[in-house]
C-alpha cells in the first residue's frame, strides 16, 4: 500500500491535451504527469527568468506554490477547455526557454574540501560542546525514533532549530527545508545550495545556469549558504557522533519511466531510514516501467539532513528522509 495520498477515481489521461506553452496562462487546470496525477493550476508566468507558477490543487502539498521552469510544460497536461496564452506570450516564453538553455558544471576540487572539512571539523566540536550543555533531547537519553513510525523528536528538531537561531540561520533553514521537502526542482532556493556545495568541493553540480538574480541576493548570499551548509553539517556530525553511529542504514526506491541513467552533478540523493517508504516509491510506477530498490550502510558525514532533527519532514510528508550528499559512482542510482 502507497504511503501517498491518491484518488483511485482520477480520470484517464484522454481527458487532457499534453502540456504546451499556449497552456500557460492564469486559471489554467492541469494535472502533472506523476504516477497519481496531481492536480495543479497556473497562477503566473515568469519569462524573465523562465519560470511558471503553479498550485498544487490536492493530497499532500495543497495549496503550496511551485515554480516551474517554463521548459518543463511537457511534464503537465491540461483541461482542453480553459484560459491560453496569445501568440505574443508564447513567443516571450519560447524565447525565454532558448536563452537560458544553458547548463552548468561544477566538479567538487578536492583541495577545496579539505579546506572545508577542516572548517566543518571546528563548528563540529563547537557543536558537540553545544549539544552536550543545550540539547533537550540528549538530555532526555531517549534512542532515536524507530523509523517505521516516520516521526522525528519534537526536541531533537527543536534543538536544531536552536542551533541555527544562534548562528542566526533559522530563517535559511526554515524557507531551505520546506521547499526541499515539497519540490526541490521548484525555484532556485535548493539549486543555489546545490552550487555552494560544488563551490565548497563537497558535491558535484551539474545543471541549468541560475536565472532569477534573486538566488544569491539578500538572505541567500553565498556566503550566508555557506554559513547555512557547514553549520548545519556540524550539528548533524555531532549529534550521531554523541549517538555512538558512525554509519547509517537507508534505502532508495524508485520507479522510472525508461532506462535507468547515469545522473552525475546531482548534489543531492534522497533515501529514507524506512524499508516501507522506499518499498512504496519502488512500486509507484506502471510494471513497464524501470523499477529500483536499494539498501545500503553510509558513513554520517555523507547525512547533510534527516528526518530526525528537520521538523519539515515531519510535516505533510512522512518518509523517515535521509538526504545524502552525492558522490560521484557512490552505487545510488
Amino acid at each position: 500500500m502507497s504511503i501517498y495520498a491518491s484518488d483511485p477515481g482520477k480520470r484517464p489521461d484522454s481527458d487532457y491535451e499534453p502540456g504546451q506553452l499556449r497552456h500557460l496562462a492564469p486559471g489554467t487546470q492541469g494535472r502533472m504527469l506523476d504516477p497519481r496525477r496531481t492536480p495543479v493550476s497556473v497562477m503566473e508566468v515568469r519569462p524573465s527568468v523562465g519560470f511558471v507558477v503553479i498550485r498544487v490543487e490536492g493530497f499532500e502539498d495543497e495549496g503550496v506554490t511551485w515554480e516551474i521552469p517554463l521548459e518543463h510544460v511537457e511534464h503537465f497536461q491540461f483541461e482542453p477547455d480553459g484560459p491560453r496564452a496569445n501568440e505574443t506570450e508564447v513567443a516571450e516564453m519560447a524565447s525565454a526557454i532558448e536563452r537560458f538553455a544553458r547548463t552548468e558544471t561544477i566538479e567538487a576540487d578536492d583541495d577545496t574540501r579539505r579546506l572545508t572539512e577542516a572548517r566543518i571539523s571546528e563548528l563540529q566540536a563547537e557543536a558537540g560542546h553545544w549539544l552536550e550543555t543545550h540539547s533537550r533531547f540528549l538530555a532526555s537519553a531517549r534512542p532515536l525514533p524507530d523509523p517505521a513510525e516516520r516521526r522525528g523528536d519534537p526536541e531533537l528538531a527543536a534543538d536544531l532549530e536552536a542551533w541555527l537561531r544562534t548562528h542566526g540561520l533559522w530563517d535559511i533553514e526554515e524557507v531551505f527545508s520546506r521547499t526541499f521537502v515539497s519540490n526541490p526542482g521548484s525555484g532556485e532556493i535548493v539549486k543555489g545550495h546545490r552550487v555552494a556545495l560544488a563551490e565548497l568541493g563537497l558535491a558535484d553540480y551539474a545543471g541549468s545556469v541560475v536565472r532569477d538574480p534573486a538566488t544569491f541576493e539578500g538572505r541567500w548570499t553565498r556566503e550566508l549558504r555557506i554559513e547555512h551548509i557547514v553549520t548545519r553539517l556540524a550539528f548533524v556530525r555531532a549529534l550521531f557522533e554523541r549517538l555512538g553511529l558512525r554509519t547509517v542504514t537507508v534505502w532508495r526506491g524508485a520507479s522510472i519511466e525508461g532506462r535507468l541513467e547515469d545522473r552525475r552533478g546531482r548534489t543531492f540523493v534522497s533515501t529514507t531510514f524506512d524499508e516501507a517508504v522506499a518499498r512504496s516509491h519502488h512500486r509507484s510506477g506502471p510494471t513497464r516501467w524501470t523499477h529500483v530498490l536499494i539498501r545500503g550502510d553510509v558513513p554520517v558525514d555523507r547525512l547533510f539532513a534527516t528526518y530526525h532533527e528537520t521538523a519539515a519532514m515531519n510535516a505533510n510528508f512522512l518518509e523517515a528522509e535521509a538526504v545524502l550528499l552525492a558522490r560521484t559512482r557512490d552505487g545510488w542510482p
